[in-house]
């Protein structure tokens, strides 16, 4: 909306508004808020500051004229003297008083104002105006003159803020009496022009004190705007927003603080990560609004439990916390308690990982990264809801950081190798394939099994860089095979989802082969089932367009413990490849396992896919397979992932013979 749309808006709600409404508003009838009164109230003390050292001063003039007066004209009666003597004291102990007091409630920062009383401000003015009407009323009597009068109503009425109401009640009060107390000693009517001189004078004060209130008003508004947005910016400079917990900025330099504290015993402490698990699936049963409604009350638990300890919220549905090690465990069991008992029928808990604090300098990202990996490693465990990060867990934490900081550089320095896994036609058991498999040639470690650096650089986003080494090395070898008159069979690559979400697949694959000239149809895309589980819209566009361009895509890991029939019905796959789990229990359940076996292929060839199934390692094995129809078999029968030198080797001595189509 523009501001000017914003500003006719602004005016259609003010003519809206009820001509009692705005009477109310105008007057200062309606209720204020704490700041405004605050706000007005400062001001009027500020005033007094300065308005009480002019009274002052001009008690100092009228001092000394009366003193003029009485001992050089005799003009004034003793009566008279004393009166205003008396008045005079009264004034000059109430300017002190009012200077003394303001002086010492006065804070240039509104927001350290506490409670500064109204009573001075009603006390100095009370004086001011009984100083006035009194002293003019002698000077009347004398010669005609009212100007103390109006000068003390200009310091009361326009210099302090008043709420109109009171203003007008004051100015036509006082001026009422005041006329008809200077009536009454001229006993007669006051000429027109004076009074209405009077009244112009009256009126302009209320204006004039009415206009001052407003703007008080307004800028009383603008400050204490002002005011909150710069204490909700301090507080989110420490606070979560949600939760009230330590955001991670605070909560890091606060550890820092304690831990480098003498009285701290920093042995006795330990960083502690808590994990809400399935809080996702509560989010979406019950809604977002309803989940952080949840995890702000469960923050607030953690608070109360951890009371003597450090909280803060490290995202989402996660908690760490800076505590003493004492009865951690049965804290951690009061929580996940709390949890339970919020009745959710959704299989929510609690787990915790904690690091414990072995120096002062310890730093509190790492100690907090420690903690949710021991928090991390016992996800799927459970029968156990509390890890303590130890050494063995450090061997692995250190591994997982050394692969996510050493990937750039092993890929620049040509570590990352491809291994070949054959695969071979059930029917006479001869090479129709490969599948490619990433290794980690690393001069630290030796070699780094895939199933050790792949699901860490899945965790972070990395497994793409890998994954385009493989395809890059893949189409390379393969155009070797071709110039050199060498055996070439497809071959298999893996993609996960993150490879489809990280970059542009089907431009990788098209570019790539491109590059090296090899045919579509030698690059068989596989896809885990997993990957498919949420069947993403951009994925499934992406598999259309690899299939259109003449990539045959596999289905990967079928029965892997993710298998769901709709994948098979919303995807189009040439080949099923049925996972190795189906084997691992072929001696043992023989009769289970071939029905299972024979069924899934008996539903690929219905859906009109291929088969080929993983962990060949006996004959029978082959056997039986071939003898249900499955297509292709790969596993240690026919050879384990090799480089590709090695293969040919293989081929050359005849160990692993090539099917016919592909001499």
């Amino acid at each position: 909306m523009g501001r000017e749309a914003g500003d006719k808006l602004k005016k259609a709600d003010k003519h809206k508004e009820s001509l009692k409404h705005r009477l109310v508003r105008w007057l200062g009838l309606g209720n204020q808020s704490e700041f405004e009164n605050h706000y007005l109230v400062s001001s009027n003390a500020r005033a007094i500051v300065y308005m009480a050292g002019i009274v002052l001063f001009i008690t100092v003039l009228l001092s000394l004229r009366l003193v003029y007066n009485y001992f050089v004209d005799n003009e004034i009666t003793n009566a008279d003297l004393i009166l205003q003597v008396c008045l005079y004291v009264l004034l000059v102990v109430t300017c002190i008083l009012s200077i003394s007091f303001s002086m010492k409630h006065y804070r240039p920062d509104l927001s350290r104002i506490k409670d500064v009383s109204y009573s001075m401000v009603i006390i100095f003015s009370v004086a001011c105006l009984l100083f006035g009407f009194t002293n003019s009323i002698v000077e009347y009597k004398t010669n005609g003159q009212i100007l103390t009068f109006i000068a003390m109503e200009l310091i009361v009425i326009c210099i302090l803020a008043w709420r109109p109401f009171v203003s007008i009640s004051i100015v036509v009060g006082t001026f009422a009496l005041f006329y008809l107390a200077i009536m009454l000693e001229d006993r007669t009517a006051l000429s027109v022009s004076f009074t209405i001189g009077y009244v112009i004078v009256g009126l302009s004060m209320i204006v004039t004190s009415i206009s001052a209130y407003h703007q008080k008003k307004t800028e009383s508004i603008k400050d204490e705007t002002l005011t909150t947005t710069n204490r909700h910016l301090a507080e989110t400079a420490v606070k979560d927003e949600l939760t009230g917990a330590a955001n991670m900025s605070f909560f890091r330099k606060r550890a820092r603080e304690i831990l480098k504290d003498t009285d701290t015993v920093y042995s006795r402490m330990v960083f502690v990560y808590l994990d809400i698990e399935n809080f996702r699936p509560l989010n979406e049963k019950y809604g977002f609004e309803a989940g952080n409604s949840f995890l702000k009350k469960f923050a607030g638990k953690v608070i109360d439990v951890f009371y003597d300890g450090l909280v803060g919220r490290q995202g989402d549905d996660h908690l760490v916390v800076l505590c003493d090690k004492q009865n951690l465990e049965e804290r951690i069991m009061t929580l996940r308690s709390y949890i339970y008992d919020c009745g959710f029928d959704t299989q929510t808990g609690l787990k915790a990982g904690g690091y414990p604090v072995k120096s002062r300098d310890v730093d509190p990202t790492i100690a907090c990264d420690r903690a949710r990996y021991a928090c991390t490693s016992i996800k799927k465990h459970y029968d156990q809801d509390y890890c303590e990060y130890d050494e063995n867990l450090d061997k692995q934490f250190m591994m997982r950081q050394y692969i996510v900081n050493n990937v750039d550089a092993a890929i620049d320095r040509g570590d990352i190798k491809v291994y070949y896994q054959p695969v071979c036609w059930a029917k006479n058991r001869k090479l129709c394939g490969y599948e490619a498999l990433s290794k980690w040639e690393d001069s630290k470690y030796g070699f780094l099994p895939t199933s050790l650096f792949i699901p860490v650089l899945e965790e972070y986003h990395q497994v793409h860089k890998i994954d385009m080494v493989v395809v890059d090395t893949v189409c390379r070898d393969i155009r070797w095979l071709l110039d050199n008159g060498r055996p070439a069979v497809p071959v298999s690559l893996n993609f996960s989802r993150l490879d489809f979400e990280l970059t542009d697949v089907v431009d990788l694959l098209e570019s790539c082969t491109k590059k090296h000239n090899i045919p579509h149809d030698m690059i068989h895309v596989e896809v885990t089932e997993s990957a498919l589980a949420d069947n993403l819209e951009s994925l499934h566009k992406d598999l259309d367009a690899l299939k259109a361009m003449g990539f045959p895509l596999w289905l990967d890991d079928f029965g892997s413990g993710y298998s769901s029939l709709n994948v098979l019905k919303d995807f189009s796959f040439d080949v099923m490849k049925i996972d190795m789990v189906f084997l691992s229990s072929f001696k043992d359940k023989t009769e289970k396992t071939k029905a299972v076996l024979k069924n899934v292929v008996s539903m690929a060839n219905d859906l009109g896919m291929h088969t080929l199934t993983e962990g060949v390692e006996t004959v029978e094995e082959a056997e039986y397979l071939k003898s249900i129809g499955c297509e292709r078999l790969q596993g240690y029968l026919f050879g384990k992932p090799m480089p590709l030198k090695d293969a040919l080797v293989k081929i050359t001595a005849g160990t692993l013979p090539v099917s016919e189509e592909f001499i």
